[in-house]
């Protein structure tokens, strides 16, 4: 199932005894706080396990309630683990806390690189083409972030406008027809995608 899914017909789960419950993209509950999150620890189930390739995206918290599924105060109780080691590592590089932890969670981890299981594969190769804003694109762009950083200089703003602001930003790199739909001007990316697409 999906966590949409779950979320909304938890009450058919609870009635339910699994054997075993995987979470696929398991950092979509990383949050303690969401709905998903507290769904799929009502799951009644013989095992768990969680499938992340990013465990830690945010804050060691994070990590905190993949445990907390997985094995349920196993990482002591969230205030207990924010005192103990997250504010240490975090706001003082604690060596000795950082190290508690990794032995805590190591036995846990099972990390696999993609050369080390799919061998048939051959090795990625990257070409990095860099693509220059025209003249109309770079005054898009630079009377959106004026525009931003005068909206920020009142103090009102909090990190959700801060990360729409950096979002609206990028999306006038990509091509800013996907902030203003009146934009007659060039695509520099578009345009270079579809030359690389046509070779």
């Amino acid at each position: 199932t999906s966590y949409d899914l779950l979320k909304r017909d938890i009450a058919l789960y609870e009635t339910r005894k699994f054997y075993c419950c995987v979470l696929d993209e398991g950092q979509n509950v990383k949050n303690q706080s969401t709905a998903a999150s507290k769904a799929v620890k009502k799951i009644n189930c013989h095992q768990r396990f969680v499938l992340t390739g990013t465990p830690i995206e945010n804050r060691l918290s994070e990590l905190w309630n993949l445990f907390d599924f997985l094995m349920p105060g196993y990482l002591f109780s969230h205030s207990t683990f924010v005192e103990k080691l997250e504010k240490p590592i975090v706001q003082s590089g604690d060596a000795a806390a950082s190290r508690q932890l990794s032995l805590l969670v190591q036995p846990f981890l099972l990390r696999r690189l993609k050369r080390d299981v799919l061998k048939e594969l051959p090795p990625k190769v990257e070409h990095i083409r860099k693509i220059q804003l025209s003249e109309e694109e770079r005054k898009v762009y630079l009377a959106e972030a004026v525009a931003a950083r005068k909206s920020f200089e009142t103090g009102q703003q909090g990190k959700l406008q801060v990360l729409a602001a950096l979002t609206r930003l990028r999306q006038i790199c990509c091509d800013p027809c996907l902030c203003y739909e009146n934009y007659k001007g060039e695509s520099s990316k578009l345009e270079a995608c579809l030359e690389l697409c046509s070779g």
